[in-house]
């Protein structure tokens, strides 16, 4: 056990000077100013991000620091600290009991600050700074870090034009011949599609469909181009989007209830214009199904939603689907959609693309333009595709990822891959799970190495307050600027949630992102060492959550179980905290219950491309007829699932 020579100066990310030194202030005078004050200084001081210059001390790790990106974090040596996962010890409401101390907890302060205390957050942080690890990182506070590529753009639909290897799901490729062929059109994929919600609690997907008359007037017109010989690219394959995104015409709610959304203006400033990236799904022809179910401002992992009811996990009713963008995980693990659009700000791509048993991919931050939609997250959240198939989860992210007018990202165009393919493998932090989670990632890691991956074992330091730090940033983030430590019209959870979070220390959340800085040095550090590297864990520890009995009801108070939220962040939240990209792959089902089970890989900023090759990979060892897979387990399709393509 040794301490390194930490880096001696570094770069504040996209804050000016003057602000530096006002934070530096602040952190002396931190007992007595919350986070609120501090976000809105640093949403009001932001400047352009420039290209890095490492100045580290250690000159063999001052060469090590690629060219060709912007805001690239200097490599750092961070004290080597063994793995500590120590149970959290939260309590856990639910019903009567939930909503009644909701109340209480929004209007009694030291209650507040009790909860705070006992989530350890204070602690967690005190123990790193006491040790000196931060003494020589500046906070951190925008994890964007942008990959120059030169070179021309070029066409995103070649994938669209072959069918899919997969036997399992339909792909928008399949739509696509289906239409071409004449064997089915749009309209009567519409028609199936509005006929499915009408047999079962499918509804739930939802929070805002397009309306009938609206979506088969859009499907004939598909129809139309088809029979015309002039369909565009993605005419007419479903498109489902998280009620997250702007969708013009479309009502925005956050998950809130109408009438709480209305009150709070959610959207009001977008009214009229769709995301960025969701438009240009939409100018590719797509089919808009609806604004998808997701967590009340997305703050949890299960997508238990009191205002619109819980969403149903198509492999097993009596679990949750994930959140917070269970309305499109369900969706395309459900057959409604070959492709959905979730955000991602803690794991909420992954977790629902694991509980639903398809493809998830959280792109590196600010890799994906929302614009006019301004991020409740903004420092960890993002947004990206969720897929049946590999080949629509990369066709979806190279159309959506084309660059906005004001972004410094270059076009998704494909990069080759390194010419060595590595997996490294925290061992103490993999195992760290279900024993039957352990088995099934195993076994698809042990798959990786006979398709040539060489497996290291690596370390990563403070994986525990870094997660205690990342869940502090994005309940500061979304309790303190978007709610503007308001609990009217919240769920109980939430209410609880957002006045705990109201007690966050600025000081805290200044050592927050100094330890955000360290890690990102760290990983720095470890993918200039080991170029390619992919970092692979469990998606999630557990075989998914089981619904309690009269908690996931419409209308009901919910449920708040802060142990379970945490546990479930385990694995995804350090994507989010370092702005890395990450993807999730379906990897094996519970004996038991039928749930799904992923395997996550982490890959370097700006390097969707090889976490892509590494999913494809995969698919076609896995996502195989019946009788051509050996020994391995093959992809299988829920009981929920419901075939808008072809004739049953």
């Amino acid at each position: 056990m040794h301490r390194a020579v930490a880096a001696t100066s570094m770069r504040l990310c996209m804050v000016s000077c003057n602000l530096e030194g006002l934070l530096m202030r602040l952190g002396s005078i931190a007992k007595h100013v919350t986070t609120s004050t501090l976000l809105q200084l640093l949403c009001t001081r932001m400047v352009q991000p420039r290209i890095t210059a490492s100045t580290h001390t250690d000159p063999s790790l001052n060469n090590m620091c690629p060219t060709g990106f912007i805001n690239y974090p200097a490599p750092v040596r961070a004290l080597d600290t063994p793995y500590d996962n120590p149970p959290p010890s939260n309590p856990s409401f639910s019903g009567t009991a939930l909503a009644v101390l909701s109340n209480v907890v929004a209007s009694v302060g030291p209650i507040q600050q009790i909860l705070w205390k006992n989530a350890g957050f204070t602690q967690s942080l005190l123990k790193v700074e006491s040790s000196g690890a931060l003494d020589t990182h500046v906070p951190r506070y925008d994890p964007t870090v942008i990959p120059i590529h030169k070179g021309p753009s070029q066409a995103a639909f070649d994938a669209a034009t072959t069918h899919s290897a997969s036997p399992t799901f339909h792909s928008s490729a399949d739509y696509i011949a289906a239409y071409r062929s004449g064997a089915i059109t749009p309209t009567q994929v519409a028609e199936r599609f509005l006929e499915a919600l009408e047999t079962d609690d499918r509804n739930l997907i939802f929070i805002s469909r397009t309306p009938r008359e609206v979506l088969l007037a859009a499907a004939k017109e598909s129809t139309e181009r088809y029979a015309a010989g002039v369909p565009l690219p993605l005419d007419g394959v479903p498109l489902v989007v998280k009620d997250e995104l702007d969708v013009a015409g479309t009502a925005k709610t956050l998950g809130l209830s109408t009438h709480e959304a209305n009150l709070r203006k959610v959207g009001v400033a977008e009214q009229g214009k769709t995301s960025w990236c969701v438009q240009k799904l939409l100018d590719a022809g797509m089919l808009f199904l609806g604004k998808s179910n997701m967590h009340e401002i997305g703050l949890d992992t299960t997508n238990n939603n009191p205002n619109w009811g819980t969403p149903p996990n198509p492999y097993n009713s009596g679990f949750y689907p994930g959140g917070s963008s269970g309305g499109s995980g369900a969706a395309v693990g459900g057959g409604l959609a070959p492709i959905a659009v979730g955000a991602d700000g803690g794991g909420s791509i992954r977790i629902p693309a694991t509980y639903c048993g398809v493809y998830g991919l959280k792109p590196s931050h600010g890799r994906l333009s929302a614009a006019p939609t301004i991020s409740i997250a903004p420092s960890v959240g993002v947004v990206g595709p969720i897929a049946a198939t590999m080949a629509d989860l990369e066709l979806s992210y190279r159309i959506m990822a084309t660059p906005d007018a004001l972004s410094n990202f270059p076009p998704p165009i494909p990069t080759p891959p390194p010419g060595k393919k590595v997996i490294g493998i925290y061992q103490s932090w993999f195992d760290d799970c279900d024993p039957e989670v352990l088995k099934h990632t195993q076994s698809a890691v042990s798959q990786f190495r006979n398709l040539g991956y060489e497996i290291i074992d690596i370390s990563l330091p403070y994986l525990s307050e870094s997660r205690s730090a990342h869940a502090l940033t994005i309940l500061s983030e979304i309790g303190n600027i978007f709610c503007a430590g308001n609990t009217r019209g919240l769920t109980p959870a939430n209410k609880v949630l957002v006045s705990v979070g109201s007690r966050a220390p600025a000081r805290d959340f200044v050592l927050a992102q100094k330890l955000r800085s360290l890690m990102m040095g760290y990983l720095s550090s470890l993918f200039q060492d080991h170029p390619g590297l992919i970092i692979v864990t469990p998606t999630l520890p557990h075989i998914g959550i089981a619904i309690e009995k009269g908690v996931a009801e419409k209308g009901g108070a919910g449920t708040s179980d802060a142990n379970k939220s945490l546990k479930s962040m385990q694995y995804v939240f350090l994507a989010n905290w370092v702005g890395c990209p990450a993807i999730s792959l379906p990897v094996g089902y519970c004996a038991e219950t039928g749930m799904p089970v992923g395997l996550m890989g982490m890959a370097e900023w700006g390097a969707e491309d090889l976490l892509l090759g590494w999913g494809k990979e995969w698919e076609n060892v896995w996502d195989v007829e019946v009788g051509s897979s050996g020994d391995t387990e093959r992809r299988r399709r829920g009981n929920g699932w419901v075939d808008l393509l072809t004739s049953t």
